[in-house]
């Protein structure tokens, strides 16, 4: 999921509410059905979202597409790896920006590659 993300947010500037809204409601599910569902996960969900609300404020080329894919990847990660996901989630968001010479790039490339960093290092 997090590769068709990212390939439709770079090619077309958007995440789909019609890939986000099913997406979010499996994992939700899978996660109840499976007893891993906690207090956590939506704590965790919370701190994304305060602190990827920022930009939009900032008026930075940020949207709600973004503090959703966000919030699923805060959902599927859970609380423990939330810091290293923000963390990596910048790094790499500014090492693509400066790899490609550019004042502006999608969001969700930086966050799907932060999304596996930090599950792994969380699961180290």
């Amino acid at each position: 999921m997090a590769l068709s993300i990212s390939y439709i947010d770079t090619v077309n500037g958007i995440i789909p509410d019609k890939i986000m809204a099913p997406a979010i409601t499996i994992l939700l599910l899978m996660k109840f059905y499976f007893d891993a569902l906690t207090i956590y996960d939506f704590i965790a969900v919370a701190i994304v979202l305060i602190i990827f609300v920022a930009p939009i404020f900032l008026n930075m080329n940020f949207g709600g597409g973004d503090l959703r894919f966000g919030a699923f990847c805060a959902l599927f990660l859970g609380l423990p790896s939330i810091g290293w996901f923000v963390l990596f989630s910048g790094v790499f968001h500014l090492l693509l920006l400066f790899a490609l010479r550019k004042e502006s790039f999608g969001f969700a490339p930086a966050m799907s590659v932060a999304a596996v960093a930090s599950y792994m290092v969380g699961n180290i």
